[in-house]
C-alpha cells in the first residue's frame, strides 16, 4: 500500500489505478499542452505512487514519464515540443528513492532520429533504456 504524498493517506494499488484512469479520462485532448496542466500533473503524481514497493525503478520512472505526458498531443516532432509537453517543462522531475531525473536531463539522452514520438510510452521506453534503468 502506498501513501498519497499530499495527505499521507494510505491508498491501495487498485484505488490508485482507478484514480489514474479517471484522471486520464478528464483530459480534454486539446491541441496544445500547457506546462501547468493540472490533469497531466495529477496523472504523473498518481502514476508515481502506484505500488511503489513492488515495482522496479525502471517501471516507476516509466510510469512517471507516461503519467506526466498523459495530456500531451502526439505525435511530438521536436525536442522543444517534447520538453513543452511536460507539466513543468524541463524542470518536471521523476524520482524514485534517491534517483531523480528532470525532463531536461532526460532530453539529453534523446537523438534527432528518435523523433517524432507517437506516444508517451514511446518516449518513456527510449528514456529508461538509454538511462540504463
Amino acid at each position: 500500500m502506498s501513501k498519497w504524498k499530499y495527505t499521507g493517506k494510505d491508498v491501495t494499488a487498485e484505488k490508485a489505478e482507478e484514480s489514474l484512469k479517471t484522471i486520464k479520462s478528464a483530459c480534454f485532448g486539446c491541441d496544445t499542452h500547457s506546462p501547468d496542466c493540472s490533469i497531466a500533473k495529477a496523472a504523473g503524481d498518481v502514476a508515481a505512487m502506484i505500488d511503489e514497493g513492488n515495482v522496479s525503478v525502471k517501471d516507476q520512472i516509466h510510469a512517471q514519464i507516461t503519467g506526466a505526458l498523459a495530456g500531451a498531443k502526439f505525435p511530438i516532432a521536436t525536442p522543444e515540443d517534447l520538453i513543452a509537453a511536460f507539466p513543468d517543462g524541463a524542470d518536471t522531475t521523476c524520482c524514485v528513492g534517491d534517483l531523480k531525473m528532470t525532463a531536461g536531463e532526460a532530453g539529453t539522452l534523446l537523438k534527432p532520429s528518435d523523433f517524432p514520438f507517437k506516444s508517451a510510452k514511446d518516449v518513456a521506453d527510449v528514456i529508461v533504456t538509454r538511462a540504463g534503468l
